[in-house]
């Protein structure tokens, strides 16, 4: 019938694209709860986890061109999530910090973001929680490392 492929590559295909979508729509129905959406989360929590860095530093750690990474920054400062430092020794050079907003919708997110995956993954037992939060991160490494070979 199908020429679908069945086999476990086929199968994790399809269900990181189902995953990526219904983690979409989550997102979307959050509204007030999470208002960081997905760039604005990883930026603030880099920020948050290595402290100031350059919005090239940045462009460069998620691999987006500056004008694009500029335009985040801008999103996440018109809300006050994040302040801008003159490098002393070069002051067309700013530095991006996170701001005290920015921290706290950055805890208030990923509280909402942790009670979600409580939630759903409740009826799992502890050493299935770890095999996949190690596939996963396995997974994600692996991406990251082809997409910097790749650039």
């Amino acid at each position: 019938m199908g020429t679908i492929e069945n086999d476990a590559i086929g199968r994790i295909e399809m269900e990181i694209v189902t995953l990526l979508r219904r983690a979409d729509f989550k997102r979307t129905l959050d509204g007030e709860k999470n208002s960081l959406d997905r760039s604005g989360y990883l930026i603030l929590h880099t920020l948050l986890e290595e402290g100031s860095k350059t919005i090239r530093s940045l462009s460069d750690i998620f691999q987006l061109n500056i004008s694009t990474m500029s335009r985040q920054i801008q999103a996440l400062e018109s809300k006050g999530h994040i302040e801008r430092n003159s490098d002393t020794s070069d002051g067309r050079v700013n530095f991006i910090s996170i701001s005290v907003s920015g921290k706290n919708a950055l805890l208030k997110a990923k509280k909402v973001r942790r009670a979600t995956y409580e939630e759903i993954l409740s009826d799992w037992k502890e050493d299935e929680k770890d095999i996949f939060a190690e596939l996963i991160t396995k997974l994600n490494r692996k991406i990251e490392t082809m997409r910097r070979i790749q650039s």
